[in-house]
């Protein structure tokens, strides 16, 4: 049966001169299409047709040939092929390959990046009907196609298949519609013109996310520039007994909004999904739908997901439903039997200590046996020493030995160096002695250097020296006229302040006032202060009053203080937990880790109104227990509260319940979701109402079963109790008030006794108040007391406002003595300021007098000074000829110095290196010497050493009976010294455990007897509900377990033969993980391959196989999934990308026989390439989608008449 294809566009040839260079040679001008009987043809353009609207539509043709005829062109034949075709007879049609490349058979591929067909050397078919007349192609060709379409609308869509797709500023598309068949719909096309787009529009527009594409997250970014909205409308089949297809609407705007319509009407999306389940599509399934960008997804997809995904797509739900019951009940059996485990190791450690106090007599014997077995070990020590000082002589021996043999040969390889060495000493003694006397004359040269440099130096600084003193005294001569100048201004600035004389002092007047204001001041005084003290017990009354009322407010905080409370509360009704409490906050450095008060310390609920139900939960033990997370610190709070055996009573304590737990709160889940527990009726479980440390939590969980217990304020209706009652998960209950609690016998499970009870008011975990008549009488206390304040305050006001004229008189006389001493000071001030004045200008007359004499003789002090300065300048420059001449002399002769002393330290390096190297001999020389001796020495104190313990152990073996030489040798000849004196350690500690027994043995085995008892009967009810959820295991697992090895079995065969098909092999089976396969979470679906002969079969993963492999193994996956599919279509975008020819023309063909059998779902096959002489099914159809801004004019078959004449016949019909 022939190919069907369709062909890109050509370009528009009339297309502007500047452009025309761009169209590649070998385009054809003309389109080459084969169609085959009842061929189905679906042409797509982003861009119109030749006189069509600008808007793009894509719309299905068909056309019939029932008594066709096929006419082979050839370049002889007479028709409108484009110049250029030169097709050779016999030569197989040509098909575009990906991107618009064409294949040939046999042949080699063209490049995949051109974008048009191969034209030459090919031959084109194409149908001629008997009937068809050239002058109606119009009419005739439609008349074909409709017949196609009625053949073709006989095959009906399944249920939820998609019948219609529409478009709307979607991506690259303006508008367009896809009317995919019922069975394979393969959408072909060269890149980048949009089949990927109707691969989103389908997840898009059916209400799933663009995470299920790979691709962009944004939904805005669906929409095509330069629009504000996209829509997408996709008709699926309904049901036979609908009157129409249900359709979705999808409107998505550019800022990322979405709105929905189903059958015209405005939808959330919520409804959108549910349709979606109601028809079994599954977008986020990649069973179902494989876009491009998640087909390497799909091979990394892990064995347990593709169990999971399998038995989504192609097994009924009651089959997914049995696998996540499984998995539930099986999470639930593994938390019964941990559990149990632990009970298990509970009455283990209980019985342990039972048994514990009857082997007293028993401790007397091993106390006995450790002290023998303590003395034998000590008696092996020698043997073992002397056996370990034997070998160890030995080994020192043969080290010495080696030491001689290395010393010896260090010797010989010294002496060749050492001759070397005197040689070159000889040479630089010479040298050295040379140096020696010409060194002598340069240190005698140097001396003169030295001293002619210090003469002119020194001369220098003399010259310099000279012409300061003489800037100096030029200088201080204008400093001395200056300070003349000041102290003129300064003399009569004094002599004009002196004009105004003050007077004699005389303040005999005011120092009289002023005595006589002191002493009514003092009258005063003694007056209010008789009045101030009688203040003072009022005030002390006052603020005793005050510090009582204090007082009452912390009294009625604290008691109003919920902790306080609590503390106050445990230690009237458990002293001796209150007493363990409070050593706890003294020692917690006693402790590795954290150590837990009592739960009704600790915890708190979270709800008041939930606080009767938790607490009826604690028993007596359960609220006072102390918590421990380690074994460690368990048995330290052990013995510090019971103390040990002995002679440490601890606290003396009896009555005090300590407990600890490994386990973490995540170890204990909850045994109902928070739905399951509101169908039920209950607000939640007692864990939820609950809060404190996790630890203690835990311990609250292991012990009464916070997690397993539910709450609710509201009474359960019957069949609300029916239902907790018929799940089995929780045998305890509190609801409206009444506790009730479900026990089933072990031997009669279908027999239950249902215990209710009342349960009473909270005593811990509720606010607790004092009582009301103490918090009233102490606040009737702070009111008197306020009271007696307020008397007491106006009693002191009374007695203030008596003196108040005394305190106002006193402040008068104070402000009176203020002034006079003012006035006083004021007047000694100006007296002792003329003083003062007097005195300076007398000090500054001096001064005056003093510099004016300092002038004399400045003209011959400075002549003498010049003089002095030029003298020293020609010394000077005398010396400082004679130096140089010295200084070229001692050039001459230090030279020659330090050429014989470059040759000296050249003999000194080489003599250094030959030294340091000698020396290195002799280092090693007697380092070798020192470590001979030190071994020899070693020798002589193992060869003493060991004469000692032979003699030693000579003298221990004969006091020994046979059976003590026997351990010994057993012991020295497997143990070491160190490893004899550790077991002596361990007995003498296991020794000092052994002591006498608990004094409170009697009491603490009959309490534990009874706790062992009612925890044997807990475990009984625990095995009981195991045995129930291991029979539903057993039950629910033969239900879908046989189903799901059906199913696999089915795939596994579908796919080996697909891969026989293909000439490999491959296989499909179920991994069952767990003992006995019962880990129903890890159970997972593997696929086995083999792609050549010497291969064995191996898992598919994304690693081990090639891109291709992994690819074909892929489709026939989803291939063997077709026949079994309950999904309403099946998409699978570019699955063919990097398969060989060979591989993709026969994975086509067996695509195309499963995909297009009776009664199969939809399939959606997007590729952007294609082999020649693919194989063809009437049931399948072709959507070609093509590329370019226009439809060329000179072609063999004009599609836009096909279309224009097929839309003439709808609308005439």
């Amino acid at each position: 049966m022939p190919s069907v294809v369709s062909s890109q566009h050509s370009r528009q040839d009339n297309q502007d001169s500047d452009n025309s260079n761009t169209e590649t040679p070998d385009t054809p001008s003309a389109p080459r299409v084969s169609l085959g009987r009842n061929s189905k043809l679906t042409i797509a353009s982003k861009r119109p047709l030749a006189g069509e609207e600008q808007n793009g539509t894509i719309k299905e043709h068909t056309a019939t040939t029932s008594r066709s005829k096929r006419r082979k062109l050839t370049p002889d034949s007479d028709t409108n092929d484009s110049p250029g075709d030169n097709n050779d007879e016999g030569s197989n049609p040509a098909t575009p390959g990906e991107d618009g490349s064409a294949r040939n058979e046999g042949g080699e591929e063209d490049d995949d990046d051109g974008d048009e067909y191969a034209s030459r050397n090919k031959e084109v078919i194409i149908p001629v009907a008997e009937d068809y007349d050239s002058d109606d192609s119009e009419i005739g060709m439609a008349d074909s196609l409709d017949k196609m379409r009625k053949n073709f609308e006989e095959i009906p869509h399944a249920r939820g298949a998609i019948v219609r797709v529409y478009m709307e500023n979607f991506v690259t598309y303006n508008k367009v519609t896809f009317e995919p068949g019922p069975s394979l719909n393969m959408v072909i096309g060269p890149n980048g013109t949009g089949k990927s787009t109707l691969v989103c529009a389908i997840c898009l527009g059916l209400g799933f996310g663009p995470e299920h594409l790979g691709r962009a997250k944004d939904i805005a970014e669906f929409v095509k520039n330069g629009n504000d909205k996209a829509i997408i409308e996709i008709e699926l089949k309904g049901s036979p007994t609908d009157e129409v297809n249900p359709t979705v609407r999808r409107m998505i705007t550019r800022d990322g909004s979405t709105r929905y319509w189903i059958d015209g009407k405005e939808q959330p999306h919520r409804a959108v999904k549910q349709l979606m389940k109601l028809l079994n599509i599954q977008i986020d399934n990649l069973c179902q739908f494989l876009p491009q960008d998640r087909v390497v997804e799909f091979a990394a997809l892990g064995p347990v997901p593709l169990l999971r995904a399998t038995q989504r797509a192609a097994a009924p739900p009651e089959v997914l439903e049995d696998h996540d019951e499984l998995k539930r009940l099986r999470a639930s059996e593994v938390g019964l039997e941990i559990g149990l485990d632990h009970d298990r190791q509970s009455i283990n450690t209980m019985e342990a200590r039972q048994r514990n106090l009857e082997r007293d007599v028993a401790r007397l014997r091993e106390r006995q046996t450790l002290q023998e077995h303590i003395k034998l070990l000590e008696k092996s020590i020698p043997f073992v020493e002397f056996q370990d000082i034997k070998k160890h002589r030995a080994d020192v021996k043969q080290q010495y030995n080696a030491c001689l043999a290395q010393l010896e040969g260090i010797r010989k390889e010294q002496e060749p160096q050492t001759k070397q060495i005197e040689q070159v000493e000889n040479q630089l003694k010479g040298i050295k002695a040379w140096l020696e006397d010409e060194k002598r004359d340069l240190t005698s040269l140097e001396n003169e250097l030295r001293h002619d440099r210090e003469r002119v130096s020194g001369l220098k600084e003399e010259e310099a020296k000279a012409e300061f003193d003489l800037d100096i005294l030029i200088n201080s001569e204008k400093e001395r006229k200056a300070k003349i100048e000041k102290s003129k201004e300064q003399i009569a600035r004094h002599e004009r302040a002196l004009a105004d004389d003050p007077g004699k002092l005389d303040v005999s007047e005011l120092n009289g006032k002023i005595n006589e204001i002191n002493g009514e001041l003092r009258a005063s005084r003694s007056e209010l202060s008789a009045g101030r003290n009688s203040l003072e017990p009022l005030q002390t009354r006052r603020e005793e009053r005050r510090s009582e009322i204090g007082q009452i407010d912390q009294w009625i905080l604290r008691m109003n203080n919920i902790a306080e409370q609590r503390m106050e509360a445990l230690r009237k009704v458990s002293p001796e937990s209150f007493t363990v409490f409070t050593w706890l906050q003294g020692n917690k450095n006693k402790f590795k880790g954290p150590v837990y008060g009592p739960p009704v310390v600790e915890c708190t609920v979270k709800d008041p109104r939930y606080q009767a139900e938790i607490e009826s939960l604690f028993s007596p033990g359960d609220k006072f227990a102390f918590t421990c997370t380690s074994r460690a610190d368990f048995d330290v709070l052990i013995e510090a509260v019971y103390g040990d055996n002995r002679n440490n009573k601890g606290l003396g304590l009896s009555e005090v319940t300590i407990k600890y737990i490994e386990k973490g709160l995540e170890e204990f889940p909850r045994i109902a979701s928070k739905d399951e527990l509101s169908t039920w009726g209950f607000d939640g479980l007692a864990l939820d109402f609950i809060s404190g440390p996790s630890e203690v939590l835990s311990m609250l969980c292991n012990s009464i079963g916070l997690h397993r217990v539910g709450i609710s304020k509201s009474k359960l209706s019957p069949s609300q109790q029916q239902s907790v009652k018929t799940g089995e998960k929780m045998m305890k209950w509190i609801a409206g008030g009444v506790s009730t609690s479900i026990r089933r016998r072990p031997d009669y499970p279908a027999a239950e006794t249902e215990i209710n009870s009342h349960i009473g008011q909270p005593k811990f975990f509720k606010t607790v108040e004092v009582e009301r008549h103490l918090i009233e009488e102490k606040r009737q206390r702070q009111n008197q007391l306020e009271v007696e304040i307020e008397e007491i305050g106006r009693e002191i006001d009374l007695r203030k406002a008596s003196f108040q004229k005394l305190e106002e008189r006193e402040s008068s006389l104070h402000a009176e003595k203020n002034a006079l001493n003012q006035q006083k000071d004021n007047m000694q001030k100006s007296v002792l300021k003329y003083q003062k004045i007097k005195t300076v200008l007398s000090n500054e007359l001096q001064t005056l007098e003093s510099l004016e004499k300092s002038g004399k003789g400045f003209k011959s002090k400075v002549a003498r000074q010049e003089t002095l300065a030029l003298q020293i300048n020609m010394d000077r420059v005398i010396a400082a000829a004679k130096f140089s001449e010295r200084v070229r002399e001692y050039v001459a002769q230090y030279r020659a110095v330090a050429s014989a002393e470059l040759h000296a330290i050249e003999l000194s390096s080489n003599l250094q290196h030959y030294n340091s190297w000698n020396q290195s001999f002799k280092n090693r020389l007697e380092s070798k010497k020192e470590e001979c001796e030190e071994l020899r020495k070693l020798d002589q104190e193992i060869s003493s050493k060991s004469a000692e313990l032979r003699a030693q152990c000579r003298t221990l073996i004969a006091n020994f009976s046979a059976k003590e030489k026997e351990e010994i040798s057993e012991n020295h000849s497997r143990k070491t010294v160190d490893e004899l004196k550790a077991e002596i350690q361990q007995e003498e500690v296991r020794l000092e455990g052994i002591h006498e027994g608990n004094p409170h043995a009697i009491r603490q085995y009959e309490a534990r007897e009874k706790e062992i008892n009612e925890l044997r009967s807990l475990m009984d009810a625990k095995k009981a509900n195991l045995d129930k959820h291991q029979l539903k295991i057993k039950r629910v697992r033969n239900r879908w377990e046989p189903r799901i090895d059906q199913l696999v079995e089915n795939i596994s065969e579908a796919f080996s033969r697909s891969f026989e098909f293909i000439g490999c092999a491959g296989s499909v089976r179920i991994r069952k993980e767990g003992k006995d396969g019962c880990d129903f979470e890890n159970w997972a679906i593997e696929i086995l391959v083999k792609f050549r002969e010497s291969e064995t079969m191996q898992v598919l993963t994304a690693q081990r196989q090639s891109g291709g492999e992994r690819a074909v193994s892929t489709v026939f996956y989803l291939m063997a999934l077709q026949s079994l599919a309950r999904a309403p279509f099946r998409v699978v975008d570019e699955i063919n990308q990097g398969m060989d020819p060979r591989n993709e023309r026969l994975i086509h063909k067996r695509m195309v026989k499963i995909a297009c059998k009776k009664h199969t779902s939809q399939y959606f096959l997007i590729t952007p390439k294609l082999l020649v002489d693919l194989d063809y099914h009437e049931r399948m159809k072709v959507h070609c989608i093509n590329s370019g801004d226009w439809v060329a004019d000179n072609h063999v078959q004009d599609f836009k008449k096909y279309i224009e004449a097929a839309r003439q016949q709808a609308a005439g019909a």
